[in-house]
């Protein structure tokens, strides 16, 4: 007998109708879920991740000349260590970055991005841009400006609780 699956697409939502808080964290889950998705995609043709992008961007934006530490890397990206140090001996094999001993403590390994690094983001990044307008775009503009807002609000309360 052939039965049709059970639907799950919104079992994380459907379990906490009516709890405010865990419907508001499901559902930051699940659209972040979605936007992942749609990344992976976007980035697949040049053999790149949402991770690997968001670790060039960091670099290239906030990593300036010097370049940035693993540890302050891990920081702003949210990934482990031992993770941290695969992923960027991946996007050192691609040439997109480069690790060098910092000149004030040889301890410490900066990671700076490369040509190939900065190229393959400005080849990527306009088509990047137009994936999230369309994304976001799907409420309304006064939507989009309440919920940055609030998601706003939100970080700023969270960040200064920890």
């Amino acid at each position: 007998m052939n039965q049709e699956p059970k639907k799950l697409k919104n079992f994380y939502l459907d379990t906490v109708k009516g709890r405010p808080s865990a419907e508001v964290f499901n559902g930051m889950l699940c659209v972040y879920s979605l936007l992942y998705r749609k990344m992976e995609e976007y980035f697949k043709d040049y053999e790149l991740t949402p991770v690997k992008f968001n670790t060039l961007l960091l670099l290239k934006h906030l990593g300036g000349q010097e370049g940035l530490s693993q540890n302050e890397i891990c920081h702003h990206l949210i990934v482990s260590p031992s993770n941290i140090t695969r992923l960027i001996d991946r996007l050192i094999a691609d040439k997109y970055v480069e690790r060098n001993s910092s000149t004030s403590d040889r301890r410490v390994k900066l990671i700076k991005i490369s040509p190939q690094g900065t190229a393959i983001l400005d080849k990527l990044f306009h088509g990047y841009g137009e994936m999230i307008q369309q994304s976001v775009y799907l409420l309304d503009r006064p939507e989009v400006e309440q919920l940055s807002a609030l998601l706003l609000k939100w970080f700023s309360k969270l960040d200064a609780s920890l």
